[in-house]
């Protein structure tokens, strides 16, 4: 089997609601998604995100890079060697972790295809149930957040996650109206985004510990040294996002002590292969993982990898999109996303509205 061409579309779709964090407020999800054919005529799909302009290459910049780098550099290889396309594509463009997400997953899929199998099969076979979920509300007003809790938590949700990072009055204020407002077995999972400086840090998060019911603390700030800091004056676990970036960020993580819990985010490393090694190294060095599931194809690829890693023990926010560019809808089934059924990765993409959504740019 060879490769006999490689397309790129550039996807936008609205969130249901917008997104406020330490970064500014995102209003919609910026993808592109990547059809890797072959000759026999298996078609795998991928997508990845574009995360400009917080933290990474903008659509354009992805898609281009897949169309003049990339995809030249794996025409005629056989996808079945997906060590050695990772080879290839390092080589064609350096530092193109987002463009090569898209395509790693397209040939997973490939894979999985002509075999026969899912996709979790040919990174080790299941040993989780799938991706552990937990609720998200926006971060607003605590009565409105109350009401929105209330809603979730009436399907059984009781682990949420919410933004912190603006400024300290702000966030102690906020978090402690909120806890007055909903039950006593709701948690919190506050993600800070990298808002705070350490010395606010220290000040937020030990007055937020001591109000409670704080499940997690994520990134609040953005130096490994910070981290560390934090992590010996917390009795609540700490996690690992924005300073999560491949194998030796997991490596530097563990040696300093940094963090509890990595979260991944599949875009970032350049995906499902580069994230297996990096729970190699995290699963070594006594670390558990979280695994962002997004939605769409990036949400099946997550879905494959946290069955097959046993460290993926940790709840993470299925993204809350207007619309789906796949065949089928794909949602979380309760707190847990299971892999699809069907071989690869087990989606399919609805040509029509890719089509639609291609025509919007």
């Amino acid at each position: 089997m060879k490769i006999t061409d490689i397309t790129s579309t550039i996807v936008r779709i609205s969130r249901s609601r917008d997104l406020a964090t330490a970064y500014g407020v995102s209003t919609d999800t910026n993808t592109v998604v990547v059809q890797v054919h072959t000759d026999e005529g298996i078609t795998g799909i991928g997508q990845t995100v574009g995360p400009a302009p917080w933290g990474g290459d903008p659509v354009e910049v992805i898609k281009l890079q897949i169309e003049r780098y990339l995809g030249p550099a794996l025409l005629g290889q056989d996808p079945f060697n997906i060590e050695a396309l990772h080879q290839r594509m390092g080589q064609a463009l350096t530092n193109a972790n987002n463009a090569c997400t898209a395509i790693d997953f397209a040939l997973w899929d490939i894979k999985g295809k002509a075999l026969g199998v899912p996709a979790y099969q040919l990174l080790g076979g299941a040993v989780m149930p799938g991706a552990l979920c937990h609720g998200f509300v926006e971060r607003e007003e605590p009565e409105k957040m109350a009401a929105r809790i209330e809603e979730l938590a009436a399907d059984g949700w009781t682990w949420f996650k919410t933004k912190i990072g603006f400024s300290v009055v702000d966030d102690l204020a906020w978090y402690r109206d909120l806890l007055n407002r909903v039950d006593v077995g709701i948690r919190f999972q506050l993600d800070g985004n990298t808002g705070y400086t350490l010395g606010d840090a220290v000040t937020a998060l030990t007055a937020l510990e001591a109000l409670g019911r704080v499940a997690l603390f994520e990134q609040p700030v953005r130096y490994l040294d910070e981290m560390a800091i934090l992590a010996t004056r917390l009795r609540t676990p700490l996690q690992a996002d924005e300073a999560t970036a491949g194998s030796r960020s997991v490596y530097e993580i563990a040696e300093r002590r940094a963090a509890h819990v990595l979260h991944y985010k599949l875009h970032r490393y350049g995906g499902l292969l580069p994230a297996q090694r990096m729970s190699a190294v995290a699963e070594a060095a006594g670390i558990e993982i979280s695994i962002a599931p997004y939605f769409d194809i990036i949400a099946a690829a997550a879905a494959h990898l946290a069955v097959a890693t046993p460290i993926a023990k940790w709840p993470a926010g299925f993204s809350d999109m207007t619309d789906s560019i796949l065949a089928e809808p794909y949602q979380p089934d309760g707190q847990i996303l299971k892999p699809p059924p069907g071989n690869g990765l087990g989606v399919a993409i609805d040509e029509d509205k890719l089509a639609y959504y291609a025509s919007l740019e």
